[in-house]
Order: structure tokens, then C-alpha cells, then sequence
């Protein structure tokens, strides 16, 4: 089957990610298309063994099947050269990964700001991975900067945040650079917001100032103030 640009797109992004719903797809690559073509090319792609279905995404906190999960298929893997088995269950961290890349674009699209540079799970040498690296330009503010997000779904104890961010301390330590980026950790709950505020306040204070937490919907003025 010969890919089309466009379905080298939805493989490189679904790559990137490792899962994406539908959802995202349909605004990422096919939002001047009618509502029919990405089901047609999805399906295309799943038929083919580039993309694989994983299941629904959970509608909400309460359940409920949501639009569908698409990982790389067996061709999919090695025409990007990604090596690894497919998941056999949805990965709600990624979609989360996701869905704050997606708030980034639509400020972008809505002219708040411009991403200049992106990537899933950077290296942070010497020891940390940043699940979302991000370089902006806030235009309105003359003001631009660098992140590295955190995205927290709320499963991990107050010891391994502390010791994420002594990873991050230890990239501090050993950069040559002028600047090193703020780590902001994007949670989905107030009780968690309030939870890891606590934890960053027992941290020593040079520390503390490297970090931030806010929740999805506040990540665009989080940003902007940093």
C-alpha cells in the first residue's frame, strides 16, 4: 500500500505519542476535513497493520466509551523503526501528554503564542526524562521560554516527585546553559494541585523556584507568568 503525506503524519504523530485518540487525530491533521475522513483513513491504516486499535478512551472521570485509541501496528513499528510490543491496554498517561500538546496548539491557533520546538519523553541528561518538552514564543508579551511539563495523573507518592526533582536539580547542576527551563507539573485535580504544592514547599528553596503546578486548564496563564 503506498502512504499518502498526509498518513505519514497520523504514523509520525501516533509514533511520537505512542497512543492518540481519535479526537486528537481529527484536530491535529484532519480539522479542514469533513468528519467522515478520518474514520475512512484510520480504518485504512488499522486495515493495513499500520495503526492498531487499543480500545475507548474514557468520556470522563465516570466512565463511558470515548473515541478510539489508535497505537502503531506491526508496520507501522518498522517503517519508523520503533522497536517494543504494542500495549494491550489504553495508556491514559499519553492521551494526557496529548491532550496538553493539544492545549498548546489551540492557544496557537487562537494567536496567544507560537511553538517553536516540542518533543515527547526528552532527555534531560544526566537522569531525567520530560514527558512534554516545550519552546514558546508569547508574542502579545514580547516574552518567550522554554518548559519541560510534567504530566501527573496522580498515581505517584510525594517520594518519587521529590526524587523526579532531584533528577531535575542534577541537570541544573552539570548545564552550561544561561538558562535552564522550568519544570511544570500538570495535573488533572485541585486536591492533587493542592498535594504536590505541599510537597514542593518542603523542598529546599532553590528548588522550589525550578518548579511550578497548575492544572490543565490553567497551563496557557501559567506559562504566560513564568
Amino acid at each position: 500500500m503506498e502512504l499518502t503525506p498526509r498518513d505519514l503524519e497520523v504514523l509520525g504523530l501516533v509514533g511520537r505519542f505512542t497512543q492518540l485518540a481519535s479526537s486528537h487525530l481529527t484536530e491535529l491533521v484532519f480539522a479542514d476535513r469533513s468528519h467522515t475522513v478520518p474514520d475512512k483513513v484510520l480504518g485504512r491504516l488499522v486495515r493495513s497493520g499500520y495503526l492498531s486499535r487499543v480500545g475507548r478512551r474514557a468520556s470522563g472521570d465516570k466512565g463511558g466509551a470515548g473515541a478510539f485509541v489508535y497505537q502503531l501496528g506491526r508496520f507501522g513499528r518498522a517503517l519508523l523503526d520503533i522497536e517494543g510490543r504494542a500495549s494491550s491496554t489504553v495508556n491514559n498517561h499519553a492521551l494526557m501528554v496529548a491532550d496538553t500538546y493539544m492545549e498548546l496548539r489551540r492557544a496557537e491557533s487562537a494567536g496567544v503564542l507560537v511553538v517553536n520546538d516540542w518533543a515527547v519523553e526528552k532527555l534531560v541528561p544526566p537522569s531525567v526524562r520530560a514527558d512534554l518538552f516545550v519552546a514558546l514564543d508569547f508574542p502579545q508579551q514580547s516574552h518567550s521560554g522554554s518548559y519541560f511539563l510534567e504530566i501527573d495523573m496522580g498515581s505517584e507518592a510525594p517520594k518519587r516527585i521529590r526524587e523526579k526533582i532531584a533528577g531535575y536539580w542534577r541537570a541544573v547542576e552539570t548545564s552550561t546553559a544561561d538558562y535552564f527551563p522550568f519544570v511544570v507539573f500538570v495535573v488533572k485535580h485541585e486536591a492533587r494541585k493542592r498535594e504536590l504544592a505541599r510537597v514542593f514547599r518542603q523542598l529546599a528553596e532553590e528548588r522550589q523556584e525550578m518548579v511550578r503546578v497548575c492544572s490543565l486548564s490553567e497551563l496557557i496563564p501559567a506559562l504566560m507568568r513564568l
